[in-house]
């Protein structure tokens, strides 16, 4: 059948298979779009502007897209993004990768080559030249929980089940879609892609395990541990009623910050395993029951798995199952084993608060305001400082590790990457999560060397009219690779960059942007102030600190890492 060459007017306009895409993807919490255009992809960009809710946000290149729209998903819920064949998807991947590993459900849309064009098997750009093409839709198979080849016969029903494998798994997804496929006429679907409803469990489950919790529980003192699959996978607000429903004190891990209000006296601190300041580490580690809720046990976050955990005293709550000292109950969501274990909770004669004695107090300043700046300082003064709205964006360095055991305001948000940990994240990152909620302010937290690979998203943050306070911590280079081997070494250095004129470089002016210095505290707290009196543009302030000097934390952390590495 001969393609279409002449296009219908709008009245007369086929409804057409990217038509149906992108009402889908409209469905969704997403009403942005981000990537990079490209020849395959091209034509039904068109359908993206053309669309009554969704918006293009072109990023400066791939990669950058998949964190910004990896921040965004973690924000709203979901996102999108669109990139080309091949070079484009792949630049792409390492970011999929990564929110595969942190549950954030991307929507990957990939521009191909035409049906005709794969059926020739000709040496074409962008694919290895071998008249192959399934090479990277087989790579993206690997970091998403659902792919497919869209075809006009399997568009509506492959487009809506990987969505909705994404919306219950909250994974990312994979569609490839050429060209002459976007164009191919399609009938509009008859109802919502979120009106299934996710996996449900088993009543007969939740019953059982509500029954072993309720003995397990019965007078011992306990404590609760969160972390960031309660907020992945949909359960906060299931989450803080169990919360408001007991008086158990709770910790989190650092994945999980910020799921609890970290002001209160029932929080006793981030758990980091034989890192932990001594509240958290006896709450978590000494309780006679501990209930831990979405947690997954890192390297990073456990100071290298230097836990001392009994199975034989846990009530653990997972993605689809619950256990109670050892003993699995499946399958049950997270949210029903979060609202079976407040039902218990709430009982008479159920389990006791564990004492945390003296309140897990929030750090203190040890330097005059006049002395240079030191690590720990720096985050208890950012800390201190924070905004209750602030959405905080730490990169895997000093800014994650200072941040993670500082106390933040309930109402703030917290997004790292501490499992994948892949640097220079944060600053896209920041703008997607920026775009996501314009409400609140994003305040990124960079080392030198983290912002220095995708720093040039400064300019899509300036073009979008975002105001962020970006502090980049200028520490000479990798200071946390340094902690771990090579201090001296000249592949822990950086080049020399003038931070004050990033701004200006990417198209800021005095009227979108600010710049500051700050080397001691004084100067710090003066700097933040600064910036969030200049609340509609974007405030760099570049931080100075010591090349050597980290947080305690990190300090912790990566003597453990170290170790690791040695063994």
């Amino acid at each position: 059948m001969a393609e279409q060459t002449t296009a219908p007017t709008a009245a007369e306009r086929t409804y057409t298979v990217a038509d149906y895409l992108f009402d889908r993807v409209a469905e969704t919490p997403a009403t942005d779009v981000f990537g990079v255009p490209g020849d395959f992809n091209l034509p039904f960009l068109d359908n993206i502007l053309s669309h009554p809710s969704l918006r293009w946000v072109g990023n400066t290149n791939e990669l950058n897209a998949g964190y910004c729209a990896d921040a965004y998903a973690r924000v709203r819920g979901f996102a999108a993004m669109v990139t080309t064949f091949g070079v484009g998807e792949l630049s792409a991947i390492n970011a999929t990768a990564g929110s595969y590993a942190e549950y954030a459900p991307v929507l990957h849309i990939v521009g191909a080559p035409s049906r005709a064009t794969q059926a020739s098997g000709r040496k074409v750009h962008h694919t290895l030249g071998d008249g192959r093409f399934n090479h990277f839709f087989d790579m993206a198979a690997e970091v998403t929980c659902a792919q497919a080849w869209l075809t006009p016969a399997n568009a509506a029903g492959e487009i809506d089940r990987v969505i909705r494998t994404m919306l219950t798994e909250r994974r990312p997804g994979y569609l490839v879609l050429s060209p002459d496929v976007a164009r191919a006429p399609i009938y509009r679907p008859d109802d919502e892609i979120t009106a299934k409803r996710p996996a449900v469990s088993s009543r007969a489950a939740v019953e059982a395990f509500k029954d072993a919790a309720r003995e397990f529980l019965a007078g011992k003192q306990t404590t609760i541990l969160a972390d960031l699959l309660v907020h992945r996978l949909g359960g906060w607000e299931h989450f803080k009623e169990l919360i408001e429903s007991t008086d158990l004190p709770y910790a989190t891990l650092a994945w999980g910050k910020t799921l609890v209000d970290e002001r209160s006296p029932r929080f006793a601190g981030v758990y980091a395993g034989a890192a932990s300041k001594p509240a958290a580490k006896g709450a978590v580690e000494n309780a006679e029951r501990l209930i831990t809720l979405g947690v997954e046990f890192t390297d990073n976050t456990t100071a290298g798995f230097s836990t001392n955990l009994d199975d034989a005293r846990i009530i653990e709550v997972e993605a689809q199952q619950a256990s109670v000292g050892g003993r699995a109950f499946a399958p049950i969501h997270i949210v029903d084993a979060m609202d079976a274990l407040t039902e218990v909770l709430g009982e008479e004669g159920s389990a006791q608060a564990y004492p945390l004695g003296e309140f897990s107090a929030p750090e203190k300043q040890r330097a005059a305001d006049d002395a240079p700046l030191e690590q720990n300082d720096l985050w208890t003064i950012a800390s201190e400082w924070l905004p209750t709205d602030s959405i905080v964006i730490a990169d895997q360095g000093t800014s994650f590790f200072g941040m993670a055991d500082r106390h933040m305001p309930a109402g703030s948000m917290f997004i790292g990457q501490p499992l994948w940990g892949s640097i220079g994240y944060s600053v896209p990152a920041a703008l997607g999560a920026g775009l996501a909620d314009r409400s609140r302010r994003p305040v990124l937290l960079v080392g030198d060397g983290s912002a220095l690979l995708t720093i040039q998203e400064v300019a899509t943050m300036v073009r979008e009219g975002l105001n962020p306070i970006v502090l980049v911590i200028n520490n000479s280079g990798y200071t946390v690779e340094r902690a771990i081997h090579g201090a001296d070494q000249y592949y822990n250095d950086i080049p020399t960059t003038h931070w004050e004129l990033i701004p200006a470089a990417f198209g800021g002016d005095e009227s979108t942007t600010q710049v500051s210095r700050a080397a001691t505290a004084g100067e710090l707290k003066r700097a933040l102030q600064d910036a969030e009196k200049a609340s509609e543009k974007l405030a760099l302030v570049e931080v100075i600190t010591d090349r050597d000097d980290i947080p305690t934390l990190l300090a912790a952390t990566t003597e453990a890492l170290a170790k690791n590495a040695r063994s």
